[in-house]
């Protein structure tokens, strides 16, 4: 049986506990920690996404931004403001829609 580590998995496999090629645990290499192969791995454009449709606006993803945007329709412009994800898209949807809806009642008097 593999040793385990404190965390409960195999030694090898736990990223925080697995020791790398230099003598140290893997997370705590400088070498193995690698600024530019972090960068490289955050340049990779990650894979396209499905649409999805909420309250009447479809929300997309675009992959070379990385983020997620709404429109009216197909022939709408975007959103002006980006998403990190489709739930803040939807989100944001629900707070345009409820905040058209609010003035109507805004002009109501107080007694």
């Amino acid at each position: 049986m593999a040793p385990r580590c404190v965390h409960g998995f195999p030694t090898e496999h736990c990223s925080q506990c697995r020791i790398c090629p230099h003598g140290l645990a893997t997370s705590r290499c400088g070498r193995c920690n690698n600024a530019v192969a972090q960068r490289a791995a955050a340049k990779r454009t990650p894979p396209a996404q499905p649409a999805e449709e909420h309250r009447g606006f479809e929300i997309f993803f675009v992959p070379q931004e990385r983020s997620w945007y709404f429109r009216k329709d197909a022939d709408a412009p975007l959103s002006r403001e980006s998403y990190r994800s489709a739930f803040q898209a939807r989100l944001a949807i629900n707070a345009a829609l409820d905040q058209a809806a609010e003035p109507a009642h805004a002009g109501a008097k107080k007694n």
